[in-house]
């Protein structure tokens, strides 16, 4: 027996173990339970469908919507399914349309799940991404303040100033790339006193309160690291 029959094999006896509870258990066949019937066919025939794409491509597939492995989800539908028949099959009260009515909305949930999926590698890639794209994003602002100070730097015409605006931009190079929600405020702060920065009447008083606020940041930065 060739390992990729086994698959087909187990749904096979699932199937098997499926009719024998829908039969072999005497009660009333109302129109409910035959519509709990029909939609676990469709569950298997899911399932299999999961599998054999997953067997023939090699790699598992992902539901974007729900973040696990389509046959998961599959296997999932099945056991619902199979828990719907034995209700509906032994409470013979219940109306047909409240059986289609769930089936269908279900059916629904799990189709969502198939619309668009990705491998697992895919999926493991598409996350390095994300991360790789937060982080630098986080890094872009440290380099940005930097070079705005440089800028300030470079245009002022009082040479202590000037020193102090350089020796400003070399503490803001040296701080800590990485940044936090938690200091989302100081770093705005930052920005806010940066861009009002030509319009201080005391530019040396503008400058120690930057960099007052940039000391407060990098100790909150190395505070939740340590």
């Amino acid at each position: 027996m060739k390992p990729s029959k086994a698959p087909y094999i187990i749904i096979a006896i699932g199937f098997i173990a499926y009719n024998l509870l829908s039969f072999v258990i005497p009660s009333e066949k109302t129109g409910a339970f035959w519509t709990t019937y029909v939609f676990g066919i469709i569950s298997f025939g899911i399932v299999a469908f999961a599998w054999k794409r997953a067997i023939d491509n090699g790699k598992d597939f992902i539901s974007r919507y729900y973040k696990i492995p389509l046959v998961q989800l599959g296997f999932a539908y099945v056991i619902i399914s199979v828990v719907l028949m034995l209700i509906f099959k032994f409470v013979t009260i219940a109306q047909v349309w409240t059986a289609v009515l769930i089936c269908a909305l279900l059916l629904c949930i799990v189709c969502i799940g198939f619309i668009t999926t990705d491998s697992a590698i895919e999926a493991g890639i598409q996350e390095i991404e994300r991360i790789e794209q937060n982080i630098s994003k986080k890094r872009s602002y440290i380099k940005n303040l930097q070079i705005e100070v440089e800028m300030l730097a470079e245009k002022e015409t009082d040479a202590e100033i000037k020193k102090k605006l350089t020796i400003l931009a070399k503490k803001i190079r040296l701080s800590d790339p990485m940044s936090d929600d938690s200091v989302s405020d100081l770093e705005q702060n930052l920005i806010d006193r940066v861009s009002a920065y030509d319009m201080s009447s005391d530019k040396t008083a503008a400058i120690e309160e930057i960099e007052q606020i940039l000391l407060k940041r990098n100790k909150k930065i190395k505070a939740l690291k340590g």
